[in-house]
């Protein structure tokens, strides 16, 4: 039986307008995660990747052309390993010209001494694939269904 749970029926930024308010100029050092689904008895993490380059779409970008945002997929990926979880990264975009692109990605490894170099490195390479992912390229109605799917099996739990 799917537990009782509500639609998304808005998209809603207070949170971040609070936290910055709270933060006031400070930096913040956290971040949000976009998903969590509890499935058969496995942490399902989510993060949603916006391709906005003009020269990329969904199914060409991938996040090692930017290698500057290794921090936070390095904290993702250590949030999965602690809860035992998948992580997937989703490349989805809202242009006409590639909105039915969406590529899965699945991190299931990271070369942490890949990112280690190139913290160390005084010329930063333009790309650097220090993340391990098992990738599909889709559209955005096979997505759709499938996390309709998954979207369901984590209602069945009662957990959300």
């Amino acid at each position: 039986m799917l537990s009782n749970s509500k639609k998304i029926s808005k998209i809603d930024d207070s949170s971040k307008k609070f936290i910055m308010d709270c933060l006031g100029n400070n930096n913040t050092y956290g971040f949000d995660i976009d998903s969590i689904y509890f499935v058969d008895g496995q942490w399902y993490l989510f993060e949603y990747l916006k391709c906005e380059n003009e020269y990329m779409n969904p199914h060409t970008s991938n996040p090692k052309y930017y290698p500057w945002n290794y921090k936070k997929f390095l904290s993702l990926y250590k949030i999965k390993n602690e809860l035992n979880g998948k992580l997937f990264l989703i490349n989805y975009s809202d242009r006409e010209s590639d909105r039915d692109l969406v590529k899965v990605m699945e991190v299931i490894g990271i070369k942490e001494d890949l990112i280690n170099n190139y913290i160390k490195s005084t010329t930063k390479p333009k790309q650097l694939e220090y993340l391990i992912i098992k990738e599909k390229n889709t559209t955005r109605k096979e997505f759709g269904l499938w996390l309709r799917k998954l979207n369901d099996k984590a209602g069945e739990t009662g957990i959300v």
